[in-house]
């Protein structure tokens, strides 16, 4: 899942119709409310961050063939040598595919801060370089010797997805089936791994805001009645947010 069911509630569950021509695949992100110009019925698509977007709720499905994930990893990075961190996993979502410095991965030094995200292994001072495709860093020698925190998303293959969330085996096809998905709303929260990787979740007074393809960002968008209970970390890369969401739903 998408989400952790364990902690995450919603007070109002309901399905609704996916937009003609939109597709969910992943659980846990955020749809917004469309009506039907040919029937003046509510329907639901993945949000795509636009300003004037109406958001309905987090997308609950039965069908568990997540496309992405989220990870936080604590590392150091070497103190000579050749000064290389290697990540857990590879196949990084980016904006560009290849291209490093489009990915989703935020990466935090010990002393030197929050580091600027660049493609291929040459950063300057204050950079770390990114081969997406092999989840390969690379750093300065201003960096040498300190303690990192990367948060990041990655892309899964078929065989990731099922062995990390598993899946349905009763009706799992249900929603492709009818046309339709799940939607909580209402009060709730959510901890999901459908977010902007590179955002500082953890600054003073973030926000939560929509963002393309379903994520949640902390600008752009639109403004949700939310807020941040849970910043991810290594013991827990989800995202957590407390919402009230069911009207206009968004502030």
């Amino acid at each position: 899942m998408s989400y952790d069911l364990k902690r995450s509630h919603f007070s109002v569950i309901l399905e609704r119709k996916v937009s003609t021509g939109s597709v969910i695949v992943e659980e846990g992100v955020l749809l917004v409310a469309v009506l039907d110009p040919a029937t003046g019925e509510e329907t639901v698509e993945l949000a795509a961050g636009g300003g004037s977007e109406v958001p309905a709720g987090f997308a609950i499905r039965d069908n568990a063939d997540n496309a992405t994930t989220s990870a936080v990893e604590d590392d150091t990075i070497p103190a000579s040598g050749t000064l290389e961190v290697q990540l857990d996993n590879n196949n990084l979502v980016a904006t560009t595919p290849g291209d490093g410095s489009t990915a989703q991965l935020r990466c935090v030094a010990s002393t030197s801060g929050a580091l600027t995200l660049v493609d291929g292994a040459s950063p300057s001072a204050g950079e770390v370089g990114l081969e997406p495709v092999t989840g390969l860093m690379t750093f300065e020698a201003t960096q040498a010797g300190e303690d990192i925190e990367t948060t990041y998303r990655y892309n899964l293959t078929v065989a990731e997805s099922r062995l990390k969330f598993f899946q349905r085996n009763i009706n799992n096809e249900s929603g492709a089936l009818f046309g339709q998905t799940g939607v909580g709303h209402g009060h709730g929260e959510i901890f999901t791994d459908q977010f902007d990787a590179t955002d500082n979740w953890g600054a003073a007074a973030a926000e939560v805001h929509s963002a393309a393809a379903g994520q949640l960002a902390t600008t752009g968008g639109v403004r949700l009645d939310a807020r941040i209970i849970s910043v991810p970390n290594v013991n827990n890369p989800l995202l957590g947010v407390a919402f009230d969401m069911g009207g206009r739903g968004a502030v």
